[in-house]
């Protein structure tokens, strides 16, 4: 049960963090503006999925199982993944940029 709990808490952090990186990311990452809006949608849809599995888990309408965890933990990884991607260009864009420190 803690990993519902855990992932109800989580996913609204994840979700502002994307709200806000969408705000101060720079404009050059070398990523079309659709293939952007295409990894902010499928992140916003594993988050839900994983919310939304969480809660119904804790309210009791489905039960805890293995396939359950499996799919809320993908999810997580997922959400994180494509978290991760946008800041490792950043941080691969700053390097070859001496003055963008």
């Amino acid at each position: 049960m803690i990993l519902y709990e855990t992932t109800a808490q989580i996913v609204p952090v994840l979700m502002i963090a994307l709200f806000l990186d969408t705000r101060t990311a720079t404009a050059t990452t070398g990523r079309s503006p659709r293939s952007k809006r295409l990894q902010n949608r499928v992140f916003i849809v594993l988050c839900v999925g994983a919310f939304s599995a969480s809660l119904l888990i804790i309210a009791g309408v489905l039960l805890d199982g293995v396939i359950t965890q499996a799919l809320v933990i993908a999810a997580l990884i997922g959400c994180i993944a494509l978290m991760a991607e946008p800041a490792w260009r950043r941080s691969r864009s700053s390097q070859e940029r001496p003055d963008a420190i």
